[in-house]
């Protein structure tokens, strides 16, 4: 299994989504947002390949993948073979300008 790792920008933005799906959503929708972070993460731990390749970091040396938690947010990450380690970079909000992704991680 791989090993998981977070860096600070992701566990920051990944509160800061908390804090807004919590103040519009309420607590049951915020619920329902975290379980999904976390059933993705494990599934990472067993497949770290389930992402697809994200095309705005395509330029990058580090081979970005993501995927969707729940519309519009989705979860930035890369995938290191030699350590099998899985790096969570980012939760980036999809209706942001495109290249502020670029400039967040």
């Amino acid at each position: 299994m791989a090993k998981i790792v977070w860096a600070n920008k992701a566990s920051d933005s990944l509160d800061k989504n908390i804090e807004f799906c919590e103040e519009n959503f309420g607590r049951k929708a915020t619920n329902r947002f975290y379980n999904l972070v976390f059933k993705k993460i494990i599934q990472l731990e067993k497949f770290p390949l389930t992402g697809f390749p994200e095309p705005l970091l395509s330029e990058r040396k580090e081979y970005f993948r993501s995927c969707i938690i729940q519309s519009p947010i989705k979860m930035v990450y890369h995938y290191d073979e030699e350590s099998d380690t899985v790096f969570i970079d980012n939760f980036w909000d999809m209706r942001k300008n495109p290249n502020s992704l670029k400039k967040e991680i």
